[in-house]
């Protein structure tokens, strides 16, 4: 006679006798109650001659508990397992489907993680993140965005982050190097050939479609914009007057910034954050910038070349300068603080200054590097011979010049660069004070 709900809930457990009984509900489905109060559900069948039970679950009343089972789903599992049997299979008990449900379930996200963890964005990321360690914060950011454009895209081409770093093309980066100028795309094209050499050392690669490509050939080359410059002597001396006679605010130190731009013919923005700590007035009399300061950093390293610092040497004047401005920010971290929110001064403030003056698209701050190397390259000795070579002029100028600094190799030409500095210096001066001299040319007789 089947069970009904009412029966299975008072049921009791035979507490005097200590032992197990059944309550059965035909068909092989019984409820087994033990003396501890437990009520469990067990199915016996019988299979090639041999009498097995299959373990249902415990009893649940409301039906809402993990793995416990009211009448009707017994019932359930039972017609289940007898179905099963009758197919000459052992049935399978509920707790043994979850279990496979279960690993079946763990081996597919398992899988998902594998496939996840071979695709060219997760090589990017591991590849960032060992660029992170010992590597400026600058160089660390300049990858962070290479690999960003190669994950995500850039103007309308598409990145592939998702795709199996064994499934990419040549194509899935030659699209996208179409979109950079030249500077970009070469350190995109150098972050995404170093991402595809980790995945070739881990295996997952046997050859990298980057490797043999040359991603520039048949795109326009990187033409650098010239920004207006005073190379005339005279019209130059005219400035450097322009300039002693400006007026500004907040103890003039644009005034400060201006001349100093002109003495050493830096990049403005690498003097814009020029810190004290980088100044040497008393002894090596230099202005040492950190190589992850230097301009395009990220390609110097990747072409191997020494991380060095660059090395400012300071003439008389630059120094005196330096002293004076010292009395007015030296308790500071930078040479030139900026104002409000801004931590230093901007390239914009010595460019509006320049405005102010009329020399609007005349000559801007970077300029004065263009002025410097232009008449330093004019300047003769008493033999017509140049009194400098050019290529040292670019070194002092920090072009990033490999035939230039193969004609060096390492030499730093310290000596000969101090003296190029000195004379520059006393250059201005001269152009200051309207003693121009007649320009010697090439080959002129003394």
């Amino acid at each position: 006679m089947a069970l009904k709900a009412v029966q299975v809930e008072n049921a009791k457990p035979n507490t005097e006798e200590n032992r197990d009984y059944r309550v059965a509900d035909g068909g092989g489905l019984y409820l087994l109650i033990r003396p501890n109060g437990s009520k469990l559900w067990r199915y016996d069948y019988r299979l090639d001659g041999v009498r097995r039970t299959l373990a249902i679950g415990e009893y649940d009343r409301l039906g809402d508990g993990k793995g416990l089972f009211t009448l009707a789903q017994a019932r359930e599992e039972h017609q289940r397992a007898r179905e099963a049997v009758a197919r000459g299979e052992h049935p399978v008990s509920p707790a043994q489907r979850a279990a496979k449900a279960k690993a079946e379930a763990d081996a597919s996200a398992q899988g998902e993680a594998d496939a996840a963890a071979r695709t060219f964005g997760a090589v990017a990321d591991q590849w960032l993140a060992a660029r992170e360690v010992g590597n400026s914060p600058k160089t660390y950011a300049r990858d962070a965005r290479s690999v960003l454009y190669l994950n995500t895209g850039y103007r309308g081409a598409k990145g592939f982050a998702q795709v199996p770093v064994d499934q990419v093309e040549t194509a899935h980066l030659s699209g996208l190097a179409e979109k950079f100028n030249k500077p970009t795309r070469i350190r995109v094209v150098s972050a995404a050939r170093s991402i595809m050499a980790v995945a070739k050392r881990k295996g997952l690669i046997k050859h990298s479609p980057f490797s043999d490509v040359n991603f520039n050939e048949g795109l326009a080359k990187h033409r650098s914009t010239k920004r207006p410059a005073i190379t005339d002597e005279a019209r130059f001396g005219e400035l450097l007057r322009q300039i002693d006679g400006y007026e500004g605010r907040s103890h003039n130190l644009t005034r400060y910034a201006l001349k100093l731009l002109a003495l050493t013919f830096v990049r403005p923005d690498k003097m814009a954050k020029a810190e004290w700590k980088h100044f040497d007035l008393d002894n090596a009399r230099c202005w040492t910038i950190p190589f992850e300061e230097l301009k395009m950093e990220w390609l110097r390293t990747e072409m191997g070349e020494a991380q060095e610092d660059f090395v400012v040497p300071l003439s008389r004047q630059a120094i005196e300068l330096l002293r004076e401005l010292q009395e007015i920010t030296g308790k500071s971290k930078y040479l030139f603080p900026g104002c409000g929110d801004a931590d230093v001064m901007s390239e914009n403030t010595i460019n509006y200054a320049l405005h102010s003056l009329g020399y609007q698209s005349i000559h801007c701050a970077h300029g004065f590097r263009s002025s410097a190397s232009t008449i330093l390259n004019r300047q003769r000795t008493d033999e017509g011979r140049r009194r400098f070579e050019t290529a040292l002029v670019e070194i002092q100028q920090d072009r990033l010049d490999a035939s230039t600094r193969a004609i060096y190799d390492r030499d730093d030409l310290m000596p000969e660069r101090i003296e190029l500095m000195q004379f520059w210096a006393d250059k201005i001066d001269e152009l200051r004070d309207g003693k121009t001299k007649p320009r010697r040319r090439l080959g002129a007789v003394a």
